[in-house]
């Protein structure tokens, strides 16, 4: 009787432990924040969606160029993780947008997944003779294979309010000292700075006649002349030019 009571209890813990575990989201464990605290989307019940990335440099500059912004990511190598869960953590942060990738770094075993479906047959208790032919069913679970290890990662957006200037800019360095200006690095879509002809790569070095060195800069100049027609000054190719961006 005692060890039927130890039995019970170490299957218990075993039960809860397994339970513990499956609620435990992979993508909320593994997530970085990149953005300033409390940056999420600006609406109050954001309808969050989820896409599938294809190339993630590729898929950040468009989505900063429509309009987002990046809070942060997950990244972490696991099993068949459900892309449900990247979905429930984006809600759960607020945020607008999920882009998951996934990619598969070592070889899945059709032999594994067909055990694995034969043996939950012979646990259904499907086969009462030896020798009787029986179907096995086979539903997603079943072409899981617990072996196959993928490399997941999902980033995580924010879609921008209409922007004053529309542009996403770091500061430039060169190899020995800061130097004026700051680096385009996207532009977004039908923003004043795009209807001005400023593209990705230019390096703005005056707002208003006022010297720009750095973000912090141009963010203080742009809010000042909010509403104004001003003269933007960047180079280009290492050639200087102007424009008039109305804010």
């Amino acid at each position: 009787m005692q060890k039927s009571y130890l039995t019970y209890f170490i299957s218990l813990l075993f039960f809860i432990s397994n339970i513990a575990f499956s609620d435990e989201n992979a993508f909320k464990k593994n997530y970085q924040i990149q953005s300033p605290k409390g940056f999420q989307s600006f609406s109050k019940n954001p309808n969050t969606k989820m896409m599938r990335g294809w190339a993630q440099k590729t898929d950040k500059f468009k989505m900063l160029e429509d309009g987002y912004d990046l809070m942060g990511h997950s990244n972490f190598t696991a099993p068949y993780t459900s892309p449900n869960l990247a979905l429930q953590h984006a809600k759960s942060i607020k945020a607008d947008m999920v882009l998951l990738y996934d990619r598969q770094i070592n070889d899945s075993s059709r032999a594994t997944m067909i055990k694995k479906a034969r043996e939950k047959a012979r646990k259904a208790n499907r086969v009462k003779e030896v020798g009787n032919l029986t179907e096995i069913e086979i539903n997603d679970d079943d072409l899981v294979d617990e072996n196959v290890k993928y490399e997941i990662n999902a980033t995580y957006w924010v879609k921008l309010p209409k922007p004053t200037f529309g542009a996403h800019f770091i500061k430039l360095n060169s190899d020995i000292e800061s130097i004026n200006g700051v680096q385009i690095i996207a532009v977004i879509k039908e923003s004043p700075a795009a209807n001005a002809g400023i593209l990705k790569n230019d390096s703005i070095t005056s707002i208003a006649k006022q010297s720009i060195k750095n973000p912090e800069d141009l963010i203080s100049e742009i809010r000042k002349n909010k509403g104004k027609l001003i003269e933007v000054g960047y180079l280009r190719g290492g050639k200087q030019f102007k424009v008039y961006v109305k804010l």
